[in-house]
């Protein structure tokens, strides 16, 4: 534990780094240079971040500082830091210093798919150049599965060109074509299907030309089609392009599939205005909403078998597919929340616990899973906050009372007896 005075001069040293003022910096000498902010970032990510390549030759040839060490928030380096702060001379800097370029943060995110995301063209190259692996995997895919969600053209292209797989697909995440689509990039689409994307190739039940379908992306239907995309391809509802077009009352899109469909037996009339009349009757809704319980009940028993042999990937893969069938199914969320955390990835864990939450405000588990989720992320206040508020919908559960409990020791940093009750001002 540092004195007052320790720690408002461990504060000067970092916000001297920060700032870029070398002069102050200097009188501090080498016994500052371990001391990090409250987020686990020592000087040397601040100046990095600050874009102080001054400062961080100096912290790296004089103070000795680690280019590599990752922060206590998201695990970022330096580096990364600055190619996400769009600090170019700094980032390429560190690069040429020896900066480990394959050095990824918590989230699998390594420089590379933080500079496809950015659509920085200097730094892809750059860290190409060095030998930084095109394909490398994260929670959101490689870096051209970053760089087309973005919308970054010249970055896809760059990717492509040094053979990057325009399929890239996880059990978890869209495939690059498809998140060209999410992101209505026309220039991305082109070019993925230029360099071999296949556009049949989808994920949770949907297909590229589905996708399209449901945005009313027109000029994207019609490259897809020209591309070889299959019009007659179905959803795990069995639900076409064309009709996802027409419940959407996507008319345009509706008009240029309707010509290539092959019709479908349960519509009386086979026409545009047959299918548009068709599609808002309350027979259809009651076909579709009898086929979305089937795919809901099978993929939730599938996810709770994966469960079951510990596959959590698989499990988290069916419940995906369960809540695509019924979005509004608090337990869906619960159970892929509980997948995540044990996974350890506790953003994911906390955005479907959080949804959990929303659905069924009043269920103790919802707010457990929570508190479970800001656990793994070390914030120990919201994670207290949320087993307390679990507790008051399931006072007797143990083992809330246990977690909520350890919460508070790691929050305050003591023992917590049972009986004790912490009060927040």
């Amino acid at each position: 534990m540092f004195s007052a005075e320790a720690e408002q001069r461990n504060r000067a040293f970092l916000r001297a780094a920060f700032d870029g003022n070398l002069t102050l910096l200097k009188t501090f000498g080498k016994s500052h240079a371990g001391f990090k902010d409250p987020n686990g970032r020592t000087a040397l990510h601040l100046a990095a971040a600050a874009g102080k390549t001054e400062i961080c030759g100096y912290l790296i040839d004089q103070l000795k500082l680690d280019m590599d060490e990752r922060d206590d928030d998201l695990g970022d380096t330096p580096l990364i830091l600055a190619i996400v702060e769009n600090h170019n001379s700094t980032a390429a800097f560190l690069i040429e210093h020896g900066a480990e370029i394959m050095k990824s943060n918590y989230k699998a995110f390594t420089p590379l798919h933080y500079a496809a995301e950015e659509g920085n063209k200097e730094i892809l190259q750059l860290l190409i150049s060095k030998g930084a692996e095109i394909d490398s995997n994260s929670e959101s895919g490689t870096p051209l599965q970053c760089a087309a969600l973005s919308g970054k053209g010249e970055a896809v292209k760059i990717l492509l060109d040094n053979k990057a797989n325009p399929n890239s697909v996880t059990q978890l995440y869209f495939p690059p074509l498809m998140l060209s689509i999410i992101a209505r990039s026309f220039n991305c689409l082109d070019l993925l299907l230029k360099a071999g994307a296949d556009p049949n190739l989808g994920s949770c039940g949907k297909t590229p030309l589905i996708a399209a379908a449901c945005e009313g992306e027109t000029e994207i239907i019609n490259c897809l089609l020209k591309s070889g995309a299959d019009p007659n391809a179905r959803d795990n509802c069995g639900v076409t392009p064309l009709e996802h077009a027409a419940m959407r009352g996507e008319h345009a899109a509706v008009k240029v599939l309707f010509p290539i469909t092959s019709r479908i037996s349960s519509f009386p009339d086979w026409s545009f205005t047959g299918i548009m009349k068709h599609i808002c009757s309350a027979k259809a809704g009651k076909q579709r909403d009898c086929r979305r319980r089937e795919v809901f009940q099978m993929s939730k028993s599938k996810g709770e078998d994966a469960f079951k042999r510990k596959d959590y990937l698989d499990a988290i893969h069916w419940y995906t597919e369960a809540n695509l069938a019924d979005p509004a199914d608090a337990t869906i969320y619960s159970n892929r929340s509980l997948c995540w955390a044990l996974l350890n990835q506790g953003s994911h864990a906390l955005s479907d616990a959080e949804m959990c939450v929303k659905l069924r405000p009043m269920w103790a588990k919802a707010h457990y899973r929570e508190g479970a989720a800001w656990l793994l992320l070390n914030d120990y206040p919201n994670a207290s906050q949320s087993f307390s508020e679990a507790l008051k919908f399931d006072p007797a559960n143990k083992e809330i009372q246990k977690a909520h409990r350890e919460a508070v020791e790691a929050e305050f940093g003591i023992p917590v007896s049972e009986n004790m009750r912490i009060l927040r001002i």
